[in-house]
C-alpha cells in the first residue's frame, strides 16, 4: 500500500499541473465560473525542525553596490541558533558556557584573489552585526565578489561559513549610482546634483503614470512639471504594451528625458514587457542606463498573478545586472502567497498592490464565484477588504524573505490604490484613505511608496498623494525613516483598530498610529510605548487627536475613521 501511494501522489500532481494548464488562473486559481476549483501549488513554505541545535551564520552587504572611493565595505552579519537553517552544533559535550554568551571568532576572505579582508568576532544569538573592511583590499570592476566568513568558537574545533556578493565598481562622474541599504532600507544616490561625491538619500515617492498624460506625443514639459509640483520626486511611465516593441517612443521619451535629468525627477524605468525577451532588454538598458536621473529598472508587473514562467524574472536580473549594475531592479508582486522566492529572485526591490478599498474580496462581483484560499480573482489575492491587508501584504512578505536560507533582506514597498472607479472596485479611495494606507505602509517598514495611477493631477487620489508627500518629505521624519527600522504593532487599549510603530533615534522618539476603522472611535485609547522612558511631546507633526504622555503611555480620547496621526517625543 505504502509503495501504491508514493506512486500515487506524483501521478495526482501531475493531472492536477495538466488541468490547471487548460484553465484561467489568477495566482494559480481558477477563476471562471463553469471550471472546478484546483488548489494552487507555489506556496511558500519553511523547512521542517530538526531535532538537533544549528548555528546559522549569516553575511549579506550593508549596501547593494559600493563605489571604489567609498571609504569601506561593510557585512551585516548575523549569528542565531535555529533547528531549521545551518550547520549543526558539535563538539559541546564538556562546554560549561552557554552558547549564547559564547563570541564567534570570524575571518572575512575573497578566495578568488586570496586575500584575508579582516579579522572579528560576533555574539552568538545577535543579529545586524557590522564588520567592515577596507574597500582598496579588492580593485573595482563590473563583476561582484564573493565574500565568505568562517567563524568557530574557541573551545570547539566546528567550524561555521557563510558567503555573499559584493558589488565594488568603478566611480564615474556620468550617469547615476544608487544603493539600497539592506540595514536600513533606505535608497541613496550619487549624480550630477552632488557633483559625484557622496551619496544623498531619497525615499522613492513616484506614482505609475500614464504616458499619454505626461510624456504627450507633441513635447509640452508642463506635464511633467505639474506632475512634480505635488511633491513626487520619481516616476514610473507605463509604457504602452499595444504599440509594436511594447515600448516607448524612444525618440520623444528621449526628450522628456532630458527634462527629467535637468529637475532631477527620478525615472523608474519600466520594462514590464521586455523582460522575457533578452534582445530587447539588452537594447534598452544600454539605451539609457547612463542616464542622470534613472533610478531603477522595473522588470514585470504582476508575474505571479500571471504565473509567467517562474525562472523568467531571475533571468531577466542576471541580464541587467551585467550590463548595469549601477542601478537596482524592481518588480510588482500580486499574489498572497504564489511562488515568492521564485519571482523575487529577479528583483532588489519588491513592490506589492494589495488594493483593499471599495471591493468584495469574498466574492467576485466580475466572474460570480467565490474568492478563497483555492479559488476566484477578487481583485485582492487572499485579502478581506479593509486596509489592514495592506499592512497583513507587506508583513507578509517580508517573512517570506526573512526566511529564505540565506537570502538578503530586501525593502518592501506597496503600491497605494488611488485610481478611479475600476471592475473589481465600485469608486475611488478618498484623499483621506489614500494618506491612512500610506501612513500604514510606513508604519511597515515600506521605505519608498508608489501609488497607482496617475491620469489627473486634480482628482482625490493625488490630493491624498500630495498630502502624505508633504510628510515623507519632512527632513526630521526623513531621518527616521533611514537611520532606524520601526517598532511595529504597538499594544493598543480601548480599540483593535489601530495600527501604531515607533521609530527611535538618538533622544527622539516617533510615533505613527493609522486609525484601520472607517467608523469614529470613542472612549479612551492607550497606547504603550517601547521599554525607553519618554520625557515629553516634542512635536505634533501630523494629526487632529490630542494626545497626552504619562508614565511611557500616550493618550487620547477617541478617533476618527483612519484618522492618521505622526508625533515626535523628547527621550
Amino acid at each position: 500500500m505504502r509503495f501504491f501511494l508514493l506512486w500515487l501522489v506524483p501521478q495526482l500532481l501531475a493531472l492536477l499541473q495538466v488541468a490547471r494548464s487548460q484553465y484561467q488562473t489568477w495566482c494559480g486559481k481558477v477563476y471562471e465560473k463553469q471550471y472546478p476549483a484546483i488548489p494552487p501549488d507555489g506556496a511558500f513554505t519553511i523547512p521542517e525542525s530538526k531535532p538537533y541545535q544549528l548555528l546559522y551564520l549569516k553575511v549579506q552587504p550593508r549596501y547593494t553596490i559600493f563605489l571604489e572611493n567609498d571609504p569601506s565595505v561593510e557585512l551585516i552579519v548575523d549569528a542565531v541558533r535555529s533547528n531549521i537553517f545551518g550547520t549543526p552544533i558539535i563538539d559541546r559535550g564538556s562546554i560549561t558556557v552557554p552558547l549564547s554568551l559564547q563570541t564567534l571568532k570570524i575571518l572575512v576572505s575573497c578566495d578568488e584573489v586570496r586575500e584575508t579582508l579582516n579579522y572579528s568576532s560576533v555574539i552568538i544569538e545577535s543579529e545586524r552585526n557590522l564588520i567592515s573592511f577596507d574597500i582598496k583590499l579588492l580593485s573595482s570592476r563590473i563583476e561582484p565578489y564573493q565574500i565568505t566568513i568562517t567563524g568557530h568558537l574557541s573551545d570547539s574545533e566546528q567550524i561555521y561559513s557563510a558567503t555573499t556578493e559584493i558589488y565594488i565598481l568603478p566611480s564615474r562622474n556620468y550617469g547615476s549610482a544608487v544603493k539600497i541599504d539592506m540595514l536600513y532600507g533606505g535608497s541613496f544616490v550619487r549624480n550630477f546634483v552632488n557633483n559625484y561625491q557622496g551619496w544623498y538619500p531619497i525615499f522613492p515617492n513616484f506614482m505609475y503614470a500614464d504616458a499619454k498624460v505626461v510624456i504627450p506625443a507633441i513635447i509640452d514639459f508642463t506635464y511633467l512639471d505639474i506632475y512634480t509640483s505635488v511633491g513626487f520626486n520619481s516616476i514610473l511611465i507605463v509604457p504602452d504594451g499595444g504599440a509594436p516593441e511594447q515600448s516607448y517612443n524612444y525618440t520623444t521619451l528621449q526628450k522628456y528625458w532630458d527634462k527629467m535629468d535637468d529637475i532631477n525627477l527620478f525615472n523608474i524605468y519600466s520594462l514590464q514587457f521586455a523582460f522575457q525577451n533578452l534582445t530587447r532588454i539588452e537594447t534598452q538598458v544600454n539605451m539609457w542606463k547612463d542616464r542622470s536621473s534613472l533610478f531603477s529598472y522595473h522588470i514585470a508587473d504582476e508575474p505571479d498573478g500571471w504565473h509567467h514562467p517562474i525562472g523568467n524574472t531571475k533571468l531577466a536580473y542576471d541580464q541587467i545586472k551585467k550590463l548595469d549594475p549601477y542601478h537596482p531592479i524592481q518588480m510588482t508582486l500580486n499574489c498572497q502567497n504564489f511562488y515568492y522566492a521564485e519571482y523575487a529572485a529577479g528583483a532588489d526591490i519588491i513592490l506589492e498592490d494589495a488594493y483593499p478599498i471599495a471591493t468584495n474580496a469574498h466574492h467576485s462581483v466580475i466572474w460570480d464565484t467565490p474568492c478563497n484560499r483555492t479559488y476566484g480573482d477578487c481583485g485582492i489575492d487572499n485579502g478581506n477588504g479593509v486596509v489592514a491587508d495592506i499592512a497583513d501584504r507587506l508583513d507578509d512578505l517580508y517573512f517570506y524573505q526573512s526566511h529564505i536560507e540565506n537570502g538578503i533582506w530586501k525593502p518592501i514597498w506597496p503600491t497605494i490604490q488611488a485610481f478611479e472607479k475600476q471592475e473589481y472596485w465600485s469608486r475611488q479611495p478618498t484623499s483621506e484613505e489614500v494618506v491612512n494606507m500610506a501612513m500604514i505602509s510606513l508604519n511597515h517598514n515600506a521605505k519608498g511608496i508608489s501609488y497607482w495611477l496617475y491620469t489627473n493631477p486634480y482628482d482625490v487620489g493625488v490630493a491624498g498623494a500630495r498630502t502624505f508627500s508633504t510628510l515623507i518629505n519632512d527632513e526630521e521624519i526623513r531621518n527616521f525613516i533611514f537611520g532606524t527600522m520601526a517598532l511595529q504593532k504597538l499594544h493598543v487599549t480601548g480599540y483593535d483598530q489601530i495600527d501604531v510603530s515607533a521609530w527611535v533615534l538618538g533622544d527622539r522618539m516617533m510615533v505613527g498610529l493609522a486609525s484601520m476603522s472607517s467608523v469614529d472611535i470613542h472612549g479612551n485609547i492607550e497606547i504603550s510605548l517601547p521599554t525607553r522612558t519618554a520625557k515629553g511631546i516634542a512635536r505634533f507633526v501630523y494629526g487632529d487627536s490630542l494626545f497626552q504622555l504619562k508614565d511611557n503611555f500616550l493618550y487620547t480620547q477617541g478617533m476618527r475613521g483612519y484618522e492618521v496621526n505622526i508625533l515626535i517625543l523628547r527621550l
